[in-house]
């Protein structure tokens, strides 16, 4: 048995390593070599909680998007929706509209930028599709081999569906209008003409390109099947057979209804819903859809470098006292079990909450007329790399389209109150209560809980995406999330021209601009990432990780919002 470790885990988000423990196999074809066990390895310490503790809790709002700058809109979010809770109010229409606008616009921006600058470029790789690779050769590769050429056009579309939330946001990153019942930013119709110019052309975008691109991806998989089950004598089906973790799939919902958000609230509530009039729905899927209420979820500790006092706990409990070396500890992130069983969580598990197993999404561009068709069935029900792209696809053309329409809806609104009526002014704060945040960050569900005594911050807890998607073993002995992922992936002895040569051999492609003739995918790749010094790209020791961290990357790690420290 080898050890491979890939430590750090780059292109994302934090501090993350994975330590897998691998098996060979022999077939007749070979021996090779897989992944056994694996170990999410989360080295990173923060102390957010700690700077919350004692003070004004509207400032939970902006000290909680400085976890991340990758995702701080939603942490924005949560916290208002967790003060909303605790000060017993709901924003009215036009602010749910606003958030919606703003959150809308936020979310097609991160998708856009994990589908094509994080997980893209192993995907292009995979699937022969230059336009996905980074621009490795510049504007001389983008013209003569299409290399990078969807990933270039990403870098500009995401600039200015940025624009849109600073709009509403006031600036972005880390926004700043969101306010306890409210927003504190005012509808006009130049924000809202703004926002349809904008968002027109990204929704021409998600059309036009980044559909096209998945559908390319799709459209090698079959031989990739082919050829790798050919390569090791296994019966592999394709890029569905890389990442498939429980079949569990968590969500709290995003987008609600302005015209009834007290189906909402009572999910905040700790009621059984669905959250069914909103955009997204919440749900427990476990094979069928099931009811959520977030008080089902317990965070557990053995293999947490935490005191195991604070095992088995719900987040209104929560009691974190750090241990750095715990013996059997490996991780700075706890694991948090929904119902006592480990659930993944993220865009995958949106889709499947809401919509199913089988996806079919029908939109029109409400300033231009055009229509769609999304369609996608889902190729592994317990969840797949290649799901989990589609996924983001999806939700990139849905809430492109939903943001359009909320920005129209919005001008019936124009001169109504921003901030709930019984907030009497800006300086308000409640002596004590509590309030709990349920919301979809892009990775997945993101809950932060606030106790307010004496009108400061008594305790605060945040449980985010990647807690649940790459936090550790639990007390009950199960692998989170990606560990499980992991389980079975190839670790091959190539670096990755060599596997492209592999998947690729036949010489069809013209780099005469480069000086070489007709060359292979592999011999192509090669004169990109040579210059770069990149040839050895993702080879740990003599193992080459390309599957193992497309898995991980499939997920969207963000380990920088996972790892906190908290004083009750």
């Amino acid at each position: 048995m080898a050890e491979v470790v890939m430590d750090p885990i780059t292109r994302i988000e934090g501090h993350l390593g994975a330590r897998m423990e691998t098996k060979d196999i022999t077939t007749s074809t070979g021996t090779w070599t897989i992944v056994d066990k694996a170990y999410s390895l989360t080295n990173l310490f923060r102390g957010w909680e700690i700077i919350l503790k004692g003070r004004d809790p509207r400032d939970a709002f902006f000290i909680t998007q400085r976890i991340c700058g990758v995702c701080p809109a939603p942490h924005g979010e949560t916290a208002i929706q967790a003060l909303d809770h605790a000060y017993g109010v709901t924003p009215p229409p036009a602010a749910v509209l606003m958030r919606n606008i703003l959150h809308g616009a936020y979310y097609v921006y991160d998708h856009m930028i994990h589908t094509y600058l994080l997980i893209g470029p192993e995907l292009g790789v995979l699937a022969k599709y230059p336009p996905m690779v980074p621009p490795a050769l510049g504007k001389k590769g983008i013209k003569a081999l299409g290399l990078g050429s969807s990933y270039a056009a990403c870098i500009e579309m995401q600039r200015k569906v940025n624009r849109v939330v600073a709009l509403w946001g006031g600036k972005f990153p880390h926004h700043t209008s969101e306010y306890p019942g409210g927003m504190t930013v005012k509808p006009t119709l130049d924000r809202i003409a703004n926002t349809l110019s904008a968002m027109t052309e990204l929704w021409d975008f998600v059309v036009n390109v980044m559909v096209p691109d998945l559908m390319a991806i799709v459209s090698k998989n079959d031989h990739i099947a082919e050829t790798v089950s050919s390569l090791l004598d296994i019966d592999f089906n394709g890029l569905q057979d890389l990442g498939q973790t429980y079949g569990n799939f968590l969500s709290f919902g995003l987008f609600p209804d302005y015209n009834d958000y007290d189906k909402w609230v009572r999910v905040q509530d700790g009621e059984e819903g669905y959250r069914e009039n909103a955009l997204i729905r919440a749900g427990a899927w476990d094979g069928s859809p099931k009811k959520f209420t977030h008080k089902k979820i317990r965070e557990y500790v053995k293999y947490s470098r935490y005191d195991d006092s604070a095992t088995g706990l719900h987040p209104s409990e929560g009691v974190t006292k750090p241990v750095k070396d715990k013996p059997g500890a490996y991780a700075w992130m706890k694991a948090p079990r929904y119902d006592g069983k480990v659930y993944e969580v993220g865009p995958l598990a949106r889709m499947i909450n809401t919509f199913g197993l089988k996806w079919k999404i029908d939109v029109t561009n409400p300033v231009n007329g055009k229509s769609f068709t999304f369609e996608w069935n889902v190729l592994n029900p317990k969840g797949s790399v290649i799901d989990r792209v589609a996924a983001r696809v999806a939700q990139t053309l849905l809430f492109a389209t939903k943001t359009m329409e909320w920005a129209i809806e919005l001008k019936q609104f124009m001169h109504d109150d921003i901030v709930n009526a019984k907030i009497p002014d800006y300086s308000y704060v409640p002596d004590n209560a509590e309030g709990m945040g349920l919301w979809d960050a892009p990775r997945g569900a993101l809950l932060h809980y606030t106790k307010i005594r004496n009108k400061k911050i008594d305790n605060y807890q945040c449980i985010v995406p990647s807690t649940w998607n790459l936090g550790p073993r639990d007390d009950m002995d199960q692998p989170g999330p990606v560990e499980k992922a992991l389980e079975g992936t190839w670790l091959p002895k190539l670096d990755v021209p060599t596997i492209a040569n592999a998947l690729y051999p036949e010489k069809d492609i013209d780099a005469s601009a480069f000086g070489l003739g007709t060359v292979s995918w592999g011999d192509a790749l090669a004169v990109a990432l040579t210059p770069l010094g990149l040839v050895q790209l993702n080879m740990e020791g003599e193992y080459n990780t390309t599957l193992a961290i497309t898995i991980v990357r499939s997920f969207d790690p963000c380990i920088a919002c996972g790892v906190h420290f908290m004083i009750k």
